[in-house]
């Protein structure tokens, strides 16, 4: 369960919290605090796994990454602040319209080709923060080159990623992803990239404040921890070689059967 939670996890920059969640909730029979916060802890060893090799082959944008990071990870902290005052009907409802949403905002992604912006536009963005990047697809051998666009839109919505990985523990990712993609412009395989990295740092700082709340069960990290680091390692070694399309395909399929089943464990009826 963790294995894959990593595997796809990492392939989609998710950081595998989205998957996670569900089948500790919906599977195991974990109430969902309990779940987000085991979900929370895991998706670090995602990040860590993963990062390490998507920086590598220069998939990650580390300065956009860093930039974002500062709004999400102040989500987060207030996220994670309110999260156990919620019902738990509340967040699993909360999550099944999160995964929904992420579904039709990556088959929207689809849609879209235009990964970069005009050559004036790029210059602009390059002397003013230097957050363009390049890298090599291995699944064309093509060089991708892009910028950034709408920094300000990003950075403020960024926070919204950082309390949503509080509140359901997935580390951001589902928000980040298609925020990066739909409004920033950045290719599907940056934008994954850069989310691993980033999901890391937004989920160490929830899990403290679960952590202190007493809401961690070892029982149950340890063994996500393990599976979805392996998983991780895994998915991020194969994603480069997977087209994009595929990628996106396989995201909406999932978030969509997550998404039905987390609505009907919200509204009392489980699949």
């Amino acid at each position: 369960m963790s294995l894959f939670a990593g595997t796809f996890g990492a392939i989609l920059g998710l950081g595998g919290g989205i998957f996670l969640v569900p089948a500790l909730t919906l599977l195991v029979g974990v109430p969902i605090k309990f779940a987000v916060s085991t979900s929370l802890i895991a998706v670090v060893a995602t990040s860590v796994a993963s990062s390490s090799i998507y920086l590598k082959k220069g998939f990650t944008n580390l300065r956009l990454g860093l930039l974002l990071e500062t709004t999400t990870v102040l989500g987060a902290v207030i996220g994670s602040s309110i999260a156990i005052y919620i019902k738990e009907e509340f967040l699993a409802l909360l999550f099944s319209f999160v995964a929904l949403y992420t579904a039709i905002a990556m088959w929207r992604s689809e849609k879209s080709k235009n990964n970069s912006l005009p050559s004036e536009e790029r210059k602009a963005t390059k002397s003013s923060l230097n957050l363009s990047n390049e890298f090599i697809d291995p699944s064309t051998g093509n060089k991708v080159s892009y910028a950034p666009k709408n920094l300000l839109a990003g950075t403020v919505l960024s926070s919204t990623a950082g309390a949503m990985s509080a509140l359901l523990g997935i580390g951001g990712g589902p928000i980040k992803v298609p925020l990066m993609r739909l409004v920033m412009g950045i290719p599907l395989k940056a934008a994954t990239a850069t989310s691993s990295f980033m999901v890391g740092i937004t989920a160490s700082a929830s899990a403290l404040i679960y952590l202190g709340e007493g809401l961690v069960k070892t029982e149950l990290a340890i063994p996500a921890v393990l599976g979805i680091f392996l998983g991780a390692r895994a998915g991020a070694l194969a994603a480069g070689k997977i087209k994009s399309r595929y990628i996106n395909f396989i995201f909406v399929i999932l978030l969509i059967i997550i998404a039905l089943e987390m609505f009907m464990k919200g509204i009392g009826a489980v699949l």
